[in-house]
């Protein structure tokens, strides 16, 4: 018949592994990029084996296989200890070695700061050949689901409706208890006599006493949730249509030359407010520069936050998600009222004008209004609902966001590239780096899981944008200037 048949099982071949990669293979950028590391500096666990007993694997090995892993979004152990032994690029890459899973796992769990360092070290290369535009970077944080138990979640919120529920059944039986003959006409319960009836209520009272003491727990800490299995994740929101899940959220500064991530870090918090000078601040000192501007959604909006950016030679570019009232008009807006310093006013959509009605010397907010303008205007409704008319509220922060919006205003097309900037990596590294979840627990251990997908996204990237012959030279000639 004509078929393509393949060899005999029973052949032997003659093969070099140096053959199993191409010359163009992303491989052998991992491969060369890993040797040019100082992983001692780096803060590897270098083993140190004594002359007798199984000798370690060598640290530059393990991260060569977990850079693989994760370029390749095979990242569980088990599954790159079998790529070891089924994959050819991985056998080429760690020349027939064949770790097993708990070397493997051991490795990531022993050197989570140095896998940092290497994120770090990686955004330093990248600097300095230029692949940073050090002008303008965005900011924004994506979830990712904790590798956590949700049966053994508590919370405070939780705890109480248990703890009514178990309230409810004492209370059922004890009525059971109190009238003789509800208990024997009850079908449910007419097997049970009055000692197991007792002995059921202790037990309940046992597990609401063992509720009521994790909920004082919960209180003492501080908190209002715990996770058994991973004490660190918290309940995160993943989207208008994803609803709530244990997981972390994940920030990062992206520069805009060519979608690089600058910095990241890593919080169990839903709300992205209060981590833009956080962020902002990371990515500017890791670039090097004296000033930088900044794109963020209107979850990073925090005046605080905002001013201590500005005045630290950050320029910010956020939205403001506060300036609606009750009947959401865009029209009558509270940022569609102009403020007029000289005359103290605020000067309505409608042209009229509100009037400071604080008397109090000395105070922080300020209160402006126009009754008798408010009641007679014929979009009234329009603009509040308020009986006696629309209220305007002046903080002290309040000439920083006048400026923020009009600094909008005027560059709203550079605003709009925010999300093409910062929405390309998480893309990249969910979608295609199989990064939608955790498989480690707690902020150390975390923070060193996301690093390893982070500097492979950055990597990936590269490689995309100078080539791998292109990237594999520059990596050359930084080996060659640091042993001169």
């Amino acid at each position: 018949m004509n078929y393509v048949f393949g060899k005999q099982r029973e052949q032997v071949l003659v093969e070099s592994i140096e053959d199993y990669v191409h010359d163009d293979s992303e491989v052998r950028v991992m491969d060369k990029l890993v040797d040019s590391f100082n992983l001692d500096s780096l803060g590897f666990l270098i083993g140190k084996n004594d002359e007798t007993g199984r000798p370690k694997y060598n640290p530059r090995d393990m991260l060569k296989l977990y850079i693989y892993g994760y370029y390749n979004g095979i990242r569980s152990s088990r599954k790159l200890q079998k790529q070891a032994i089924i994959n050819r690029e991985v056998i080429w890459l760690l020349k027939g070695l064949q770790p097993k899973q708990r070397a493997i796992s051991d490795f990531r769990k022993e050197n989570t700061t140095a896998l940092k360092q290497v994120f770090e070290v990686f955004v330093d290369f990248c600097n300095d050949i230029g692949l940073y535009g050090k002008t303008l970077v965005a900011i924004d944080g994506t979830k990712i689901e904790a590798s956590a138990s949700k049966r053994r979640h508590i919370s405070k919120r939780k705890l109480t409706i248990m703890k009514e529920k178990v309230q409810a059944k004492i209370n059922e039986y004890m009525k059971d208890l109190e009238t003789n003959d509800r208990l024997i006409d009850n079908t449910e319960n007419k097997q049970l006599n009055k000692v197991e009836i007792e002995k059921t209520i202790a037990n309940l009272k046992k597990r609401l006493d063992k509720y009521s003491n994790q909920y004082k727990d919960l209180e003492t800490k501080g908190i209002n949730e715990i996770n058994r299995t991973d004490p660190d994740a918290r309940t995160v929101k993943f989207g208008a249509n994803q609803g709530t899940d244990l997981g972390y959220n994940i920030q990062t500064a992206v520069d805009d030359k060519y979608n690089l991530i600058a910095a990241f870090d890593v919080i169990n918090s839903s709300a992205d407010q209060g981590q833009l000078f956080n962020m902002a601040a990371k990515a500017k000192d890791k670039l090097g520069v004296e000033k930088i501007e900044v794109l963020a959604d209107k979850g990073y909006y925090n005046l605080e936050d905002i001013i201590k950016c500005e005045n630290n030679g950050i320029t910010t570019y956020v939205s403001n998600s506060k300036n609606s009232n009750s009947i959401g008009d865009s029209r009558y807006f509270v940022d569609k009222f102009k403020y007029i310093k000289d005359l103290d006013i605020y000067i309505c959509p409608e042209g009229n004008s509100l009037k400071c009605m604080t008397i109090k010397s000395g105070a922080t907010i300020k209160r402006y209004r126009n009754f008798e303008a408010c009641t007679n205007c014929k979009n009234k409704d329009k603009c509040t609902t308020a009986k006696n008319g629309k209220i305007v509220l002046r903080g002290p922060n309040e000439p920083m966001a006048e400026l923020l919006r009009q600094r909008l205003k005027d560059e709203m097309p550079k605003y709009k590239k925010r999300q093409n900037i910062v929405e390309h990596p998480f893309g990249t590294i969910k979608r295609t780096m199989n990064f939608y979840y955790l498989l480690t627990r707690k902020f150390k251990m975390v923070r060193g899981e996301v690093s390893v997908a982070i500097f492979t996204y950055n990597l990936k990237r590269v490689i995309s944008i100078i080539g791998v012959k292109g990237l594999m030279a520059l990596i050359m000639g930084k080996m060659k200037l640091e042993a001169a």
